[in-house]
């Protein structure tokens, strides 16, 4: 099983990151809570502050664990999908594409997340991160 986490960055104005993928072709053009495979030796943390300054260049505070995802073999890959509470760090700029993974970011609110075209394993992240945006202090210390 491939291990896997994405940051659900929440700004001061209750709104969340959101990143559409450019790849793989079956993922393209589809939204998702931006992030990537954990490496060797890492913990979701430390896998998303990097992820997310290589992607975005952006830094990020991440708090709990949300909820997670996985999907079997049988999609190509087995993948579990585990969702961070984030922020951006004080003093951080803007967030901008920078390898290529994604063509476009947004800043959403709660109705706009629910309406986004989801990548499947961030499907089921979506109440876990609403519940996020409604009470930021309990996964964010």
């Amino acid at each position: 099983m491939i291990e896997v986490c994405a940051a659900v960055v929440r700004r001061a104005d209750g709104r969340v990151l959101v990143a559409r993928r450019t790849r793989p072709a079956a993922l393209a053009g589809l939204w998702e809570f931006p992030g990537g495979k954990l490496e060797d030796g890492e913990d979701g943390a430390t896998c998303l502050r990097r992820e997310i300054a290589e992607e975005l260049d952006l830094s990020i505070e991440v708090g709990a664990a949300l909820g997670a995802s996985e999907q079997g073999p049988e999609a190509g890959a087995a993948l579990r999908l585990v969702a961070y509470a984030a922020r951006p760090e004080a003093g951080a700029g803007a967030p901008r594409l920078v390898d290529g993974t994604h063509d476009s970011l947004r800043w959403v609110d709660a109705d706009e997340l629910r309406a986004l075209d989801l990548a499947p394993l961030d499907v089921p992240l979506v109440a876990p991160a609403l519940r996020f945006l409604d009470d930021p202090d309990a996964h964010l210390r």
